[in-house]
């Protein structure tokens, strides 16, 4: 949704000037995108993000000292629990098998509408809630079905969601019988995020799914509906590497945790001096709603579902994203960071949510707390819309990019 591959290259020259021995702490992490492009400086990189998927994709690439499994030998590991739990999940869900396979093999969209329509789920029938309810308690029952009966015929039809439980299964007793290690077992599950966003019906992310409103719209679903997860996944195991060195990823520290709350934690390890990249969130979206499924494949744990989009209640939700909540969330942390005497690198784009709701420059801000305050780069570029949801599926912003020290 924002620009932050493209502008991790001129943050790593950025940083690149500064002490060799400070650590990068990326505070609102993502994807990693960061850490891909300072890994070759064997700098230290020190993640963050609220997000317990985000932590997932950062332990396997910058902290893993296990490489991933290839598909070929993942696949004899996985093939019997999975095979197990696809049966018994069969079994219970025979008839509506059955109908999903008719409707998308006749391509009949009007069919599909009526199947996609009347599906239960956890969001809509009291007797699944409660089936979710009890199995939040005991997690690790078999079958394990928390998509198939959260998510399908919806983000994923019915026989993709029974593949993802069965794969989720697969990984979770694969690592407790010790046939893979932790970080094996991570970078399986991270495959498995990576199939699941592959296969699925969304708009390019998960804050909805596609309806089958219309003729064109079923097709389209229909077509995703025929993609393997289970070869997706495999797919997705061939092609994962961690970043740099393993010396390199023994550096460094993986923490999920709110950025303006992470600095008890922080201050346990004593730095003399850290640079601090920070890219807050920009727009008034909450982002938890875009990765919602992501975050509930990863902790597995049974949540109840409400909203169209069959959300999990406990999303998070940052200031940063609110009009009243912003400018105080920006002042926390920068005072954070000035009161450690520590070295700030601050992203944030000229159609940022605190542009628009204060009259004061950003750079003023900043230099109440940083008696250095350079505005290092200024590149146009474009930003996704998340799915033309306002108008244009682009707008064009200038990403600003802050050096600040004391």
């Amino acid at each position: 949704m924002g620009n932050k591959h493209v502008l991790a290259p001129d943050v790593a020259r950025i940083v690149a000037a500064e002490r060799e021995d400070s650590p990068l702490i990326d505070l609102f992490a993502g994807m990693c995108s960061i850490a891909a492009a300072v890994a070759p400086s064997s700098r230290a990189v020190w993640s963050n993000d609220v997000q317990e998927y985000a932590a997932l994709v950062a332990r396997c690439h910058l902290a893993s000292q296990t490489p991933p499994i290839r598909a070929a030998d993942l696949a004899g590991i996985l093939t019997s629990n999975f095979v197990a739990n696809v049966q018994k999940l069969r079994a219970r869900f025979e008839k509506q098998l059955n109908e999903e396979k008719t409707a998308l093999e006749a391509g009949d969209p009007a069919s599909y509408r009526a199947l996609a329509g009347n599906w239960k789920h956890v969001g809509n029938d009291q007797r699944l809630a409660s089936e979710a309810e009890e199995l939040a308690s005991r997690p690790q029952s078999f079958p394990y079905r928390l998509c198939s009966i959260t998510f399908a015929h919806g983000y994923f039809g019915l026989r993709q969601a029974i593949e993802i439980d069965s794969l989720r299964y697969g990984i979770v007793h694969a690592e407790a019988s010790g046939e893979l290690d932790a970080d094996e077992a991570r970078w399986a599950l991270l495959a498995l995020l990576q199939a699941a966003s592959i296969c699925a019906a969304t708009p390019g992310h998960f804050a909805q799914f596609l309806r089958p409103k219309s003729d064109a719209s079923a097709r389209r679903i229909q077509r995703q509906r025929h993609r393997s997860p289970w070869a997706l996944f495999l797919d997705a195991a061939d092609g994962q590497n961690p970043f740099g060195t393993r010396s390199w990823r023994a550096k460094n520290k993986i923490h999920c945790a709110d950025a303006l709350a992470l600095w008890p934690q922080l201050d346990t390890y004593n730095l003399n001096h850290a640079i601090v990249y920070a890219d807050p969130p920009y727009g008034k979206d909450q982002y938890s709603r875009y990765y919602h499924v992501l975050e509930t494949l990863v902790r597995y744990d049974y949540p109840s579902s409400s909203g169209a989009g069959r959300y999990r209640p406990d999303r998070f939700t940052t200031p940063f994203s609110l009009k009243t909540k912003v400018r105080p969330a920006f002042k926390s942390l920068f005072e954070e960071i000035s009161n450690r005497g520590w070295t700030l690198v601050l992203s944030y784009p000229s159609s940022g949510l605190l542009h628009r709701t204060d009259s004061q420059p950003l750079d003023d801000l900043l230099s109440k707390y940083f008696p250095r305050v350079t505005r290092s780069l200024v590149s146009p570029t474009l930003h996704s819309t998340l799915g033309a949801r306002h108008g244009a599926a682009r707008t064009s912003v200038s990403e600003m990019v802050w050096l600040a020290s004391s």
